[in-house]
């Protein structure tokens, strides 16, 4: 559609910004309407007598995922089929669906019994996407777990942590850790994981698999101790340890359960400090984090984290001025850098500063003149940072 206003060359300038403005309201509700009428031929060709319309059309339904969700009933059927490929292609359609296929709990946990693993393997993967509303499922997900199929143990691990029910087989999901394929050991990790403070018991094999010879399995074993919480502080040495894997994304979820583990991991002080100053940012700020987390017992540390705060990164000068802000009055020597820190371009950064320098009190009144003239900040997360520091620096 064109809209055009006699006025030179800004006319036909603005009847094309009008027709852009037009197709980018109008397109989505065209391709809307479009894929309903996909869906609908898709349903369609479901009960087509042909074999092979039927596998057509689940595998266009399954690339569509959530926007076929009309399918739901129609692939319900079709795990009744008698053809094996049917039966597989549809239970891997389910799960590309998620929670948009929870109609199909019932028959999907009856699928779990069906003669060929890779089906039931799929059925296990769509229960898992589904999530919690499949909880019904957990009984006969928990039979596969000691299947021969390397596929089917697997998937019943990760889909019992993704409907929430990890707690109630901690046994055989610890016996897993054990297991020969990486896969399962990794699914059955990260199940754990899932069942957070209540895996306290699976700390000690956790532990072990810290050291597992796939990466994998280390990232997700590392993950899992650090849902555990402070009840896997037995984890401490073995997490600082992995804090210097070859591979990186271990050493960030070792970083990450160390955080986790907080005021328990005061060995891990000195690795924090070396952290400070890692090439990667990422790790810079999780470092700042997590030895804010420790408390007072890092306050030798203030010294290196001033010098966080003028890490080029602003996460990581966030990360730093809440630690110092954690500290409270014992990191009274970082006023003057905090107070410099209200000038950064970052308003996330000025708040942070502002509200570490209230949690000094009276030790920070120096700073009152800086954070009264950011009382006209432009940022309202800054405004309101200030009014609170100031406020608590007032009343000490």
């Amino acid at each position: 559609m064109e809209f055009r206003i006699r006025l030179g060359s800004q006319g036909v300038l603005l009847s094309f910004c009008v027709a852009f403005l037009w197709s980018c309201i109008l397109s989505p509700v065209f391709a809307q309407g479009k894929n309903e009428s996909q869906v609908q031929a898709l349903v369609q060709q479901l009960q087509d007598s042909d074999k092979q319309v039927r596998l057509t059309a689940i595998r266009e339904i399954k690339k569509l995922g959530v926007e076929a969700k009309a399918a739901v009933p129609g692939l319900v059927l079709i795990l009744k089929a008698r053809e094996d490929d049917l039966r597989e292609l549809a239970a891997e359609a389910l799960g590309r669906m998620g929670a948009e296929a929870r109609t199909a709990i019932p028959a999907l946990i009856e699928t779990l019994k069906d003669r060929l693993a890779v089906v039931r393997g799929n059925a296990a993967f769509a229960l898992a996407q589904i999530g919690v509303e499949a909880k019904a499922a957990a009984p006969a997900l928990s039979e596969l777990l000691t299947e021969q199929n390397e596929l089917l143990r697997g998937n019943a691990a990760f889909a019992l942590g993704r409907i929430g029910e990890a707690k109630r087989y901690l046994p055989a999901l610890i016996g897993l850790l054990n297991d020969p394929n990486d896969n399962v050991r990794k699914d059955a990790a990260d199940a754990i994981g899932r069942a957070g403070a209540d895996a306290t018991s699976a700390v000690p094999a956790l532990i072990g698999l810290l050291k597992d010879k796939n990466a994998t399995v280390r990232r997700y074993t590392a993950e899992a101790l650090g849902k555990v919480g402070p009840e896997a502080k037995a984890a401490i040495p073995g997490l600082i340890e992995t804090l210097r894997d070859r591979e990186f994304v271990v050493r960030s979820y070792s970083a990450y359960a160390l955080k986790q583990i907080g005021m328990d991991a005061k060995d891990a002080v000195p690795v924090w400090l070396g952290l400070l100053k890692d090439d990667r940012e990422h790790l810079r700020s999780y470092a700042a984090d997590a030895l804010g987390a420790i408390g007072p017992s890092a306050k030798l540390t203030t010294p290196a984290l001033i010098e966080a705060l003028k890490d080029q990164d602003r996460f990581v000068r966030v990360s730093a001025a809440k630690a110092l802000g954690k500290f409270g009055t014992e990191a009274k020597i970082a006023i003057p850098q905090l107070t410099e820190l209200l000038k950064d371009t970052e308003s996330l950064v000025r708040a942070n500063a502002a509200e570490a320098l209230g949690r000094m009190g009276a030790e920070a009144k120096a700073a009152l003149p800086a954070l009264i003239e950011l009382q006209k900040d432009s940022a309202t997360i800054v405004r309101l940072a200030v009014a609170e520091a100031i406020s608590k620096i007032n009343s000490h």
